[in-house]
C-alpha cells in the first residue's frame, strides 16, 4: 500500500500536477492526484509504524521503568512539578548524587502517564511511547520533504526512519521516550523557523525542479511572529527534555546558512541571494535568538545540577580520542545491520591505540567521510538542491553525535546505545532515501526505458534539475515496468523485513529476564549486563544463578558498585547478615550516595548485635537521604537495642510524622512507650 502511494506520489511530483501536451481534464485528474498522494503517504507511513509497534502494548515495566516509574514517589502528585525545574532525574532517590540529567519535561510526562494510566495499565505508557515515536516519524517526514520537495525521498525517509529496528530501545523502553520527545522538539523547531522565514504561507508543495517548497500554516498561527515563537519555544522544550537540544541552534545556523542561493533548492524564500561571508553572518544573526534559549537554559541546569556537568568516568583524553573511531564503527554497524540488538553491549575503551581497536575502524570512518564528501561534490556539479541536502544531512548526523562521544560524562560499560543514535539517525536517514532516489534514477537512466537518447537525457537533467523522464509514462510506462516492477517489489520485501525485525526486537523487551539475557548473551564481558541478569534471576527465585552472576561481574570488576550492593541485598534476604554486611560496606565504600545501602548495612549490623556500628550506619544513611523512607524506623530499632528509648521513641515518632500509615512504626512506638513507662515505675520512690 504504501509503495503504490509512493508510486503514485513520485508521478505527480515530477509532473509538478501539470500534463504535459493533455486536456484540461487530465491537468484537474492529476492535481487531484497530487493532493491525495500528500494526504495518503504520509497516513500510510505512521500506520505502517504504528502497526511495527503494535506488540509493545502488550509488554510491562522493564529496565529502568522500575526505579523511575514504579518506585518514584516524584510523579505520584502533582505537587513535585516545580521540583522537575530544580533538580535531576535521580534527585527523588539519590539527592546528593552529582548527575548530569537534567530533563524536567522528562518528568512530567511521566507525571501525566502515571495520572492518567497508573502502574495498574502499562499497555497506556507504552501506547504514548509508540505515539511519540510515530509524532517522530512523521516530523522526519515533513523535515524531509520541505528540503527536498521530493514526496518518494519525503517517503522513503520516513519509512526507514519509522521502521528501522535500531529504535526499538527508544520506543519500547517506557524510559527512553526523552529520545523521542527531545527529538521531536528539535525537528518541529526547524521546522516552524524555515516557515517563519517563508515569503508566502498559502502555497503547495513543489518538486525539486521547480523552485522552493512552500508549505501550508498549521492552523492556529498565522504570520512569520507566530513562526518564530513557535520555534523558540520548541527548541526550549527540546532542552528541557534532554540536554541534546542544544544542538537545534547549531541545526539551525545551518539550515539559514546552506538553504540560500539563486541555484538549487531554496528552503527559505523572499531572500536574494548573496555572499558566502554575508550568508554567514546572516544565519548566525538568525540563530542568535536560539543560543539565547540555551544561554537562559544554562543557568538552570547549573542551579539544578549544582554544575553544568560532572565527570563520571574519568577519563585521559587520549582514552577518549582512541575511542571514539572504534564506538562511530560499532554505530555505522546498527544502522546498517541492525542486528544482534540489545541493551547493552562490549564497547571497552581503548587506550593504546591498536590496529584492530584504532587505526582500521579509524580507516573506515575516514572512508565514509571522503565517499560522502565525493558523493556532494558530484551532485554539487549537477543537482546543487540535492548537494545542499546532502550537506545538511551530514552536518545534522555530525553535530548530534558529538555529545554522545565525550565519554567522561557516561558510565563505564554504558558508552553505546542504540537510543543514543536515535537523534543523529535523522540525518542518516535523508541520506539513505536521497541515495537510493539517486541509484533508482541512475539504473532508470542506463536502462533507457523511455527510448530516448543520451542527449535528451542529458536535456532533460539541464532543464528540470532532475533526471527523469518528464512524461506522462514515467516509472509506470510499459517500457519501464521491466526495471519498476521488480525494484518496487524488492523495497516492499526490504520495508516487509524491516517491519518485522523490528516487531521481534520489541519482544526483547518483554521481561527483565527476557531483555538482560538477550544482553548478557551478546555484552558477556559487560558487568552491567551480567549484574543486570543476575537481578533477573533473583526476581524469578534463581537465587543461586544470581549468586553466581554477581560474582562473575565482581570477578571482572571488583568495585562494581551495582553487583556489591545487589548481592549484598540478596545475602541479606537470604539471612546470611555477615556476607550482607561485607557486600554493603563495599558498595558504600565504592558510592556513598546510596541511603538505602547504608540504612542495611545497619540492619545486618543490628543482626548481627554490632550496635554501635549499626547506629554510625543508618545515621549515614539519613545524612545522605534525610527523607529516605523507613530510616528513622530503622535508627528506632538500633537505638531501643542500645536501651536509649528516649531516642528511640523519638525516631519512632519522625517515622510516623513523615508517613503516618507505617503500621510498624506504630506498634514499636508503643512498645518503646511502654517500656519507658515500666523503666519509671521501678525508679519512682516508694509512696508512704
Amino acid at each position: 500500500m504504501v509503495l503504490a502511494i509512493m508510486r503514485s506520489e513520485n508521478v505527480s511530483h515530477r509532473l509538478g500536477g501539470q500534463l504535459v501536451g493533455g486536456p484540461q481534464g487530465g491537468q484537474n485528474f492529476l492535481a487531484e492526484a497530487s493532493q491525495w498522494g500528500r494526504l495518503l503517504l504520509p497516513a500510510a507511513i505512521l500506520l505502517v509504524t504504528f502497526l511495527a509497534y503494535a506488540d509493545t502494548l502488550v509488554l510491562g515495566f522493564v529496565f529502568d521503568d522500575h526505579v523511575l516509574i514504579v518506585t518514584n514517589d516524584s510523579i505520584r502528585s502533582w505537587r513535585y512539578i516545580p521540583s522537575y525545574f530544580t533538580s535531576h532525574i535521580w534527585a527523588f532517590r539519590y539527592p546528593h548524587l552529582l548527575a548530569n540529567y537534567y530533563r524536567p519535561l522528562f518528568l512530567t510526562w511521566l507525571r501525566l502517564n502515571d495520572a492518567i494510566f497508573g502502574l495498574q495499565r502499562p499497555w497506556g505508557w507504552h501506547l504514548t511511547s509508540m505515539l511519540a515515536h510515530v509524532a517522530v516519524t512523521y516530523l522526519v517526514y515533513r523535515l524531509a520533504l520541505r528540503l527536498t520537495g521530493d514526496g518518494w525521498v519525503a517517503g522513503a525517509a520516513g519509512l526507514i526512519f519509522g521502521l528501522h529496528p535500531v529504535h526499538a530501545e527508544a520506543a519500547a523502553d517506557i524510559t527512553s521516550i526523552q529520545e523521542p520527545l527531545s527529538t521531536f522538539f528539535i525537528i518541529a523547531a526547524i521546522l516552524a523557523f524555515v516557515c517563519s522565514r517563508e515569503e508566502s504561507w498559502r502555497g503547495q508543495l513543489a518538486p525539486i525542479h521547480r523552485g522552493p517548497a512552500r508549505v501550508p500554516a498549521w492552523p492556529g498561527w498565522s504570520g512569520h511572529k507566530g513562526w518564530f515563537a513557535a520555534a523558540l519555544a520548541f527548541t526550549g522544550a527540546g532542552l528541557l527534555s534532554k540536554e541534546s537540544g542544544m544542538v537545534a541552534p547549531a541545526l539551525i545556523f545551518c539550515v539559514a546558512w546552506i538553504f540560500r542561493g539563486r541555484c538549487g533548492r531554496e528552503v527559505m524564500t523572499g531572500e536574494k541571494p548573496t555572499g558566502l561571508w554575508t550568508r554567514t553572518i546572516a544565519a548566525l544573526l538568525a540563530s542568535i535568538p536560539f543560543w539565547l534559549i540555551v544561554f537562559l537554559y544554562v543557568p538552570a541546569r547549573v542551579h539544578a545540577l549544582k554544575g553544568f556537568a560532572h565527570v563520571i568516568t574519568p577519563l585521559p583524553l587520549s582514552t577518549v580520542i582512541f575511542t571514539i573511531p572504534s564506538v562511530l564503527v560499532f554505530y555505522l554497524r546498527l544502522v546498517f545491520w541492525p542486528f544482534g540488538l540489545s541493551c547493552y553491549y562490549d564497547t571497552p575503551y581503548v587506550t593504546t591505540p591498536g590496529w584492530h581497536t584504532f587505526f582500521l575502524p579509524l580507516m573506515l570512518i575516514a572512508a565514509v567521510v571522503v565517499a560522502v564528501a565525493y558523493w556532494w561534490g558530484r551532485e554539487a556539479r549537477t543537482r546543487l538542491g540535492e548537494a545542499r541536502v546532502i550537506l545538511f544531512a551530514s552536518l545534522w548526523t555530525v553535530f548530534t553525535l558529538v555529545p554522545v562521544l565525550n565519554f567522561r560524562f557516561l558510565p563505564e560499560g554504558e558508552i553505546a546505545h542504540d537510543r543514543y543514535i536515535y537523534l543523529p539517525s535523522v540525518g542518516f536517514v535523508i541520506l539513505a532515501a536521497v541515495g537510493l532516489r539517486g541509484l533508482i534514477r541512475s539504473f532508470h537512466f542506463a536502462s533507457g526505458s523511455d527510448g530516448r537518447t543520451k542527449d535528451e537525457i542529458s536535456e532533460s537533467r539541464e532543464l528540470h534539475g532532475l533526471a527523469v523522464p518528464i512524461s506522462p509514462g514515467g516509472w509506470l510506462s510499459k517500457n519501464s515496468s521491466r526495471f519498476g516492477r521488480p525494484a518496487w517489489l524488492l523495497a516492499g520485501a526490504f520495508l516487509a523485513g524491516m517491519g518485522f525485525v523490528t516487531a521481534r526486537q520489541n519482544l526483547f523487551w518483554a521481561d527483565d529476564l527476557t531483555l538482560n539475557y538477550r544482553a548478557h548473551e551478546n555484552a558477556p564481558g559487560n558487568v552491567y549486563a551480567t549484574t543486570s541478569l543476575a537481578a533477573a534471576a533473583a526476581g524469578r527465585g534463581m537465587e543461586a544463578t544470581a549468586v553466581a552472576l554477581y560474582k562473575q561481574a565482581l570477578s571482572v570488576q571488583p568495585q562494581f558498585w551495582r553487583a556489591n550492593v545487589n548481592l549484598a541485598y540478596l545475602e541479606y534476604a537470604r539471612g546470611d547478615y555477615p556476607e550482607a554486611a561485607r557486600y554493603y560496606s563495599l558498595a558504600c565504600a565504592a558510592d556513598p550516595t546510596d541511603g538505602d545501602q547504608f540504612l542495611y548495612l545497619g540492619m545486618s549490623l543490628l543482626r548481627m548485635g554490632r550496635f554501635e556500628e549499626a547506629e554510625k550506619a543508618v545515621r549515614s544513611a539519613l545524612l545522605v537521604r534525610p527523607q529516605g523512607k523507613a530510616y528513622h524506623l530503622g535508627l528506632g530499632m538500633i537505638l531501643r537495642g542500645e536501651g536509649k528509648l528516649d531516642e528511640a521513641r523519638q525516631e519512632m515518632s519522625l517515622e510516623l510524622a513523615a508517613d503516618p500509615q507505617n503500621e510498624q512504626a506504630r506498634i514499636l512506638l508503643n512498645q518503646v512507650t511502654l517500656e519507658l513507662a515500666s523503666q519509671g515505675e521501678k525508679t519512682s520512690p516508694d509512696r508512704p
